[in-house]
């Protein structure tokens, strides 16, 4: 793929800055704000607002602090209630960084992580970030020089959705540098460890640690009378995100937790609203698929090599990615490479 793609496919926390997003109703009281930038290489987190009687709960912050005040603006033109609780479903920074944007709007706001989000920020979150500072310039200038010669670097002319792509990461990607070299990290105010209940007023809201999937960190924030599920990045469209801070042994039972809960609708990280669980289920078919192939193969003495040979994953690229190249492309740089890769670890630090 090259060091552009591998990269950002080991980042998986290189977000958009800015992008459009449409405003949906879930049910009464419960808005979505839906990304609507190509999908590609660079990402902006979707974010869910919970109206109580008084105040508001909100998932996941955004990329850049500019993102998260074009939502916050959005939010006042719906209600006046301030925000009260802000849930990080985990710490990837288009979730993450625009969290102190949203405390300057909302003095005396509480965020809520998992418990391990201040050591994953610490430690492979600061590496991360340290790669694409370091590095992203030099992306940012190949991409633009690839949309402007119509070329991929393999010198195959562009389609349509390639070049949108690459142009919108481009753009996304020079936004982020500019703003994430002076951001205000802020860490959780309430750290959860399982389960954290909270009452906006009648409205009850269970913020969920199902287990360990696309981070060691990850929450999901149910709503019990609504059936309604922010699932985080442990579901995202159209193309699912492991990458190389999952954990893929782990991950299907998470999701199979999150399953459980029987929700009628699904909120993911990045894409659409899910209205029904298949496409949740092929995520899950996805990951057990990883899980077994992988411990598999090391059972069997195998190099990590060996391992990509035998866990054929081609028949659900076609499910995701369709007759789409690029997110052919996106399903091997997300999933097919980092995910194996990250299982396969994890497996011979269990052995």
């Amino acid at each position: 793929m090259g060091r552009l793609a591998c990269l950002l496919a080991a980042l998986l926390i290189a977000p958009a800055a800015r992008a459009g997003f449409t405003v949906e109703t879930l049910a009464p009281g419960v808005i979505a704000f839906v990304r609507t930038e190509p999908a590609g290489m660079m990402f902006d987190a979707n974010n869910l607002a919970v109206i109580g009687e008084d105040a508001v709960l909100v998932v996941d912050s955004n990329a850049t602090g500019e993102s998260s005040r074009e939502v916050i603006r959005a939010l006042r033109r719906i209600t006046p209630k301030p925000v009260r609780y802000l849930v990080n479903t985990h710490w990837h920074l288009d979730h993450f960084e625009g969290n102190a944007a949203w405390r300057e709007a909302y003095p005396g706001l509480e965020i809520v992580g998992h418990e391990a989000t201040r050591q994953e920020l610490a430690g492979i979150g600061a590496r991360n970030r340290a790669g694409m500072l370091e590095f992203g310039p030099g992306m940012v200038e190949a991409l633009r020089k690839r949309v402007a010669g119509g070329r991929d670097r393999g010198g195959r002319p562009l389609d349509a959705e390639t070049k949108a792509a690459y142009a919108s990461d481009a753009d996304q990607a020079g936004r982020y540098l500019e703003a994430t070299r002076s951001v205000l990290f802020l860490p959780p105010t309430i750290e959860v460890r399982d389960r954290l209940t909270i009452r906006l007023g009648a409205r009850t809201v269970e913020v969920i640690h199902p287990g360990p999937g696309h981070t060691r960190a990850d929450l999901v924030v149910w709503l019990p009378a609504e059936r309604i599920v922010a699932t985080g990045d442990l579901v995202a469209l159209p193309v699912p995100l492991i990458g190389n801070t999952a954990r893929p042994l782990e991950y299907p039972a998470t999701l199979e937790r999150v399953l459980g809960l029987q929700a009628l609708v699904y909120l993911p990280g990045h894409g659409p609203v899910i209205r029904d669980d298949a496409p949740v289920r092929r995520v899950l078919a996805l990951v057990k698929a990883i899980r077994d192939g992988v411990k598999a193969s090391v059972a069997a003495g195998e190099t990590l090599e060996e391992t990509r040979r035998r866990v054929d994953l081609a028949a659900f690229r076609e499910s995701f990615a369709g007759t789409s190249r690029w997110r052919g492309t996106l399903f091997d740089m997300y999933v097919v490479q980092p995910a194996l890769e990250a299982a396969w670890r994890q497996a011979h630090e269990a052995s």
